[in-house]
């Protein structure tokens, strides 16, 4: 294989490594805009949960609507948790393929921190929450524990990409 080649496969192999992982970033960034307000999706959670449920009160379809929004959360920064291992497990810096687990929960802190401090500036649409950061960290967290559990299975490996 050429010096060229091998150049070409590296590129090629980072950025299948980390565009899944921006294009989430980017997703992060779209929740958390006006878009992501509660006014935005119960336009079509309400319905949902209306449909479900249909003799709840209002009440209690709004305290579902907060548990499907916080749910929301553990699932989205589950997700981050899970790419940002993906990317940091191949890395070529050494440091950071060494201490993956700390530096993805590193990464999943900042961007729920990030999150929230961006909606804590939204004009009064969106506020941030610091139980949100330590939802959102924790989630991410977890997710990482159960990737770092099981990081020697065939198919654990082949999610990643390491294996």
């Amino acid at each position: 294989m050429s010096l060229s080649d091998k150049l070409s496969y590296r590129w090629r192999e980072r950025f299948f490594r980390y565009a899944p992982l921006c294009v989430w970033l980017g997703v992060i960034a779209w929740l958390s805009s006006d878009s992501g307000a509660m006014s935005e999706t119960s336009r079509f959670v309400r319905p949902i949960l209306r449909f479900l449920f249909p003799e709840a009160s209002e009440e209690t379809i709004l305290t579902l609507h907060g548990l499907v929004r916080k749910s929301a959360h553990v699932f989205v920064y589950s997700i981050l948790a899970f790419l940002t291992a993906r990317a940091f497990l191949g890395t070529s810096l050494a440091a950071i393929r060494r201490r993956w687990a700390a530096a993805a929960i590193g990464l999943v802190f900042l961007i729920a921190s990030l999150d929230e401090l961006n909606q804590s500036y939204s004009g009064g649409t969106r506020t941030g929450s610091i139980w949100d950061v330590a939802l959102d960290t924790v989630s991410g967290a977890a997710a990482i524990g159960i990737i770092y559990l099981l990081l020697n299975r065939p198919f654990i490996k082949k999610l990643i990409g390491s294996g």
